[in-house]
């Protein structure tokens, strides 16, 4: 409740009640911290963000928008996603990912990208393994998708950004982390590297390519163990 609280503090400033609030509540989407058909009500959101129910309906509106959340009897629901569909959004995130890799590696080749924002992409590789390291499954996760959301900024295309946010969230919810298994875990951290490597040396084939079997391999240990 308190992170949250603080989302919603910081947010108000700059932004309306109701983009307070729908910030808080993407970022519950992207963090993983919502089950699939999890029920949100107005009343509930509304006493635990402190504000009135007008912008945590506008909020809820957004969402579902989004696709987010589906209505539910006095509320919403956090949608849940069909196995196919879950092949459907990874085939869609494996070629956004690859097309955001291979980008940051043109801009590399291209002597675009800053010396501390390759560092900040390495920094986040070494995050997602000293997560896995420590077993904590949530940490990994979280690591995990900062690690993404680098690559998304290096590629320094606002438009694949936003598809690749609003992706992200809908996997985050249906999907959950197996960071935890030793060998997929290897498997990981060696992709990562490989992804980290080819946008070092701005090779945009194998950047595209190592982004591209990053994720159907997620996709493969997915179906594997459902």
């Amino acid at each position: 409740m308190h992170r949250m609280l603080s989302v919603v503090e910081q947010s108000g400033a700059a932004s309306s009640g109701a983009q307070a609030v729908y910030i808080a509540l993407r970022r519950r989407f992207a963090d993983g911290d919502l089950a699939p058909a999890e029920r949100l009500t107005e009343t509930a959101l509304a006493q635990e963000l402190g504000v009135s129910r007008t912008p945590v309906r506008e909020a809820l509106g957004r969402l579902l928008a989004d696709g987010l959340v589906v209505p539910a009897a006095r509320g919403v629901a956090v949608a849940t996603l069909r196995s196919d569909e879950i092949e459907n959004i990874y085939e869609l995130r494996a070629v956004l990912e690859g097309q955001a890799a291979a980008q940051a590696a043109r801009r590399q080749r291209a002597g675009l990208i800053a010396p501390v924002e390759i560092r900040c992409i390495e920094s986040a590789a070494v995050d997602v393994e000293h997560a896995i390291a420590d077993g904590g499954s949530k940490r990994s996760a979280r690591a995990n998708l900062e690690l993404h959301r680098a690559f998304g900024r290096a590629s320094a295309n606002p438009f694949l950004e936003d598809a690749l946010h609003r992706v992200w969230d809908r996997i985050a919810v249906a999907t959950v982390s197996n960071l935890t298994d030793d060998a997929w875990a290897k498997t990981v951290i060696e992709q990562h590297r490989d992804i980290c490597r080819a946008i070092v040396e701005g090779d945009e084939t194998a950047a595209r390519r190592a982004a591209e079997e990053h994720i159907r391999s997620a996709l493969r240990t997915y179906l594997d163990s459902h």
